[in-house]
């Protein structure tokens, strides 16, 4: 009997070891798929694996407005190259933001209410451009964005054959010559919508009028922004920074919207204040322009002159302290187009739909249209400009001085304030509390008080 219990429990453990065989080997696969993938996740995780990102960073704008469009293509070379800039979207979204307005325009009635509504929450400092109506301003953007479209295309040379002196001395010439054909071509334009055909009589004396001014290469120059137009410029034409660049690849992939906005708008600032010199009471044309009947400009002549004056000396102010101060502070101060929505009322737009869509629409009672319109804006671009530091001149270098003088004694004299502030507090605080103690003690011994 023994012998039989040994016997059953022998094969019983066998059965246990024999089954236990084939589950092992079905579980040893399972196990490795399981270390495989934690051992891919933790690897990604630990950044082995690069995910999907955008070639240039995830900060390829500076506002919402500058997004770069996600079917925009990139090159194998261009991420290769450290010295490659893609920046053709560049061109299209200023276009798009400048049409869209126009669009607006075109289909708004009251215009300048509308453009007022939109215009209030965002800073304004004088302004030529600000001066022209919204219609001809826009449209002067837009003669702006095409002008400079077509001059830096047709910049002959390329990449290794073009140096940064000779090509800073070419966009020079090219913002030294735009104020005549660019101001003709808006001029002509605006005459074509009033009267169907330009005066070419009054177009030639204003052709001669303007013959030698350089008053926007002048502007930019005193700006501080010669080099970052000429470095932008530089990128739009050959697709690549130049090869001694102040700034680096990174600064136009993020921002180059935005500075490509600002010199739009330098350059239509500077047709615009043109305009206005040769409509004012001290221009020589000034009668011959006014008699076209052009609505370009509805200011009085008192407002007018009111605002070349503002405008005069917020330059002198700006180009002389407020760009020394930008250059201390590393930044600049650019102009941007800032798209604003518009909500149209759709119970006015809607009156001959069906019963049911007006239904539909009165419960929603309003509902966004597709119309935008882009208002000028202030910002600030951060970037290193210690080498325009360097090269200072004439007052603008003595007021550096100053700042410096200035960020090194203020903390000094704001030390000494406060301690002669404190003191001449607790000196009037002493003197009113001895006087009135007197003036109380005097009371007293008059009432006989004991």
């Amino acid at each position: 009997m023994p012998q039989q219990k040994t016997f059953m429990r022998c094969r019983c453990m066998s059965a246990l070891v024999n089954a236990a065989v084939p589950v092992t080997s079905d579980w040893i696969p399972v196990m490795d798929q399981v270390f495989l993938l934690v051992s891919i996740t933790l690897t990604y995780m630990a950044g082995v694996i690069p995910a999907e990102k955008f070639p240039y960073g995830t900060q390829t704008r500076i506002s919402e407005d500058n997004e770069v469009p996600e079917n925009s293509s990139f090159s194998g070379s261009a991420t290769a190259n450290d010295k490659e800039v893609y920046l053709e979207f560049a061109w299209d979204i200023v276009k798009g933001k400048i049409l869209d307005s126009l669009c607006f325009i075109q289909n708004e009635v009251n215009v300048g209410d509308r453009v007022a509504e939109l215009e209030e929450g965002h800073m304004k400092k004088p302004s030529s451009l600000h001066a022209v109506t919204e219609g001809p301003r826009m449209r002067l953007l837009w003669a702006s964005f095409q002008w400079l479209k077509d001059e830096v295309v047709n910049i002959s040379g390329n990449y290794n054959t073009m140096h940064s002196n000779d090509f800073l001395a070419v966009v020079n010439e090219i913002f030294r010559k735009c104020c005549q054909p660019l101001c003709i071509a808006w001029m002509e334009e605006e005459l074509c919508l009033v009267t169907g055909k330009p005066d070419m009589a009054l177009l030639s004396s204003v052709v001669n009028k303007l013959n030698g001014r350089d008053i926007i290469l002048r502007n930019i120059r005193k700006s501080g922004k010669e080099d970052l137009y000429a470095e932008l410029i530089f990128a739009l034409r050959f697709g690549s920074v130049s090869p001694n660049a102040y700034y680096n690849r990174t600064l136009f992939t993020q921002h180059g919207v935005a500075i490509l906005e600002d010199l739009v708008i330098t350059l239509a600032d500077g047709i615009a204040s043109m305009y206005l010199e040769l409509i004012s009471v001290d221009s020589s044309l000034s009668n011959e322009m006014n008699s076209l009947g052009l609505s370009l400009c509805r200011l009085s002549t008192r407002a007018l002159q009111r605002l070349r004056n503002e405008v005069a000396l917020h330059q002198w102010l700006h180009q002389n302290m407020e760009a020394v101060v930008s250059m201390y502070e590393d930044h600049f101060d650019l102009r941007t187009l800032h798209i604003q929505p518009i909500e149209k009322s759709s119970r006015t737009a809607d009156e001959n739909a069906n019963w049911w869509k007006q239904l539909c629409l009165r419960r929603s009672g309003s509902v966004s249209s597709s119309l935008r319109f882009a208002v000028i804006s202030h910002i600030s671009l951060p970037v290193k400009r210690t080498m325009e530091l360097r090269d200072l001149t004439g007052w603008r270098y003595y007021f550096s001085l100053f700042l410096e003088l200035t960020d090194i004694t203020m903390p000094i004299i704001r030390t000494v304030i406060a301690k002669v502030s404190d003191a001449i507090s607790f000196f009037l605080v002493c003197l009113i509390g001895r006087s009135l103690g007197l003036i109380y003690s005097g009371i007293r011994q008059s009432l006989r008080w004991k």
